[in-house]
C-alpha cells in the first residue's frame, strides 16, 4: 500500500489484514513508535533508527552509507574471523561450570568486537556493553508502542529509561576517548572512521553531540543483538 508520511512516498509491504488493521486506525502513524517511548530511549528525531525527523535523518545517513560501503566493507571479513578467532580461543569466559557455552553471548560479544573494530576502535569492556545493550532492547521493545497515559505513571516507565540512559552514559565515554585519540594523533588518516567522521561533523556544527552519541550507539547496538540471534538460530538448526 503507498502511503504519505511527512509528505513523502512512503511503500508498506505487508499482508492486506495486517495492512487494513493498522490503516483503519484515524492516528496510525502513531503504530510505528510511540514519540514519548522514543524519547525515552532517544530515538525521537535522533540517530538514524526510528528517527521521525527527515531532514537530518537525510544528514545522517550519509555517514552510515560510507561507512558500510567501500574500504570498510572489504575489512569486514578479516576483522570478523580474527574476533571470532580471538573469543573461541577465550572460550571458558562464556562457559559455566557444567561446561556448557553460551552460544548466544559469545555470539554478541564477537558482533560487539567487530562492530568496534570497523566504526570505533576504542578498547572497551565486551561484557559490560553487551549486558547494557541487552537492557537497553528490553526497553526499546517495552516502550515503543506504549500509549501516551503510560508515560504519566512514572513507576512504569522509569527502569526502562534507566536502562537506556546507563548504555548512552557508556557510549559517551567512548566517544570522549575517541575525541582525544583524535587530537593527539599525527596522522589522522589512521583513524578515520565512522565515529571520527561523525565527530568532525559535530566540530563543525553540522550535529549535535546527541546525535553523535545516538549514531554511535546505534551503530554498535545493531550487530549484537540482529545477527547476533540469526546466527544462534543457524546453529542451533545446523
Amino acid at each position: 500500500v503507498r502511503v504519505w508520511i511527512n509528505g513523502e512516498e512512503t511503500l508498506i509491504i505487508s499482508k492486506a489484514s495486517a495492512t487494513f488493521y493498522i490503516m483503519k486506525h484515524s492516528h496510525y502513524v502513531s503504530r510505528f513508535g510511540s514519540k514519548l517511548g522514543l524519547q525515552c530511549i532517544g530515538m525521537n528525531e535522533n540517530g538514524i533508527i526510528f528517527n521521525s525527523n527527515p531532514s537530518l535523518w537525510k544528514i545522517i545517513r550519509p555517514f552510515f552509507i560510507k561507512a558500510l560501503s567501500g574500504p570498510g566493507l572489504m575489512q569486514t571479513t578479516e576483522i570478523c574471523i580474527r574476533s571470532t578467532k580471538h573469543y573461541l580461543d577465550n572460550l571458558g569466559n562464556v562457559t559455566n561450570e557444567l561446561g556448557n557455552v553460551d552460544v548466544l553471548k559469545l555470539m554478541r560479544l564477537i558482533m560487539l568486537d567487530t562492530s568496534n573494530n570497523l566504526f570505533l576502535r576504542i578498547p572497551l569492556d565486551e561484557n559490560e556493553i553487551v549486558l547494557k545493550i541487552q537492557k537497553y532492547f528490553d526497553a526499546w521493545q517495552a516502550l515503543l508502542l506504549k500509549p501516551d497515559i503510560f508515560f504519566k505513571i512514572s513507576w512504569l516507565y522509569k527502569k526502562y529509561e534507566k536502562s537506556a540512559n546507563d548504555l548512552k552514559e557508556a557510549i559517551e565515554i567512548l566517544i570522549e576517548q575517541k575525541r582525544q585519540k583524535l587530537s593527539s594523533s599525527e596522522k589522522l588518516d589512521e583513524n578515520m572512521d565512522f565515529a571520527s567522521e561523525l565527530i568532525f561533523a559535530q566540530n563543525h556544527g553540522d550535529l549535535t553531540a546527541e546525535n553523535v552519541n545516538q549514531c554511535i550507539l546505534e551503530m554498535l547496538i545493531a550487530a549484537p543483538d540482529t545477527m547476533s540471534v540469526s546466527l544462534f538460530f543457524m546453529l542451533v538448526l545446523v
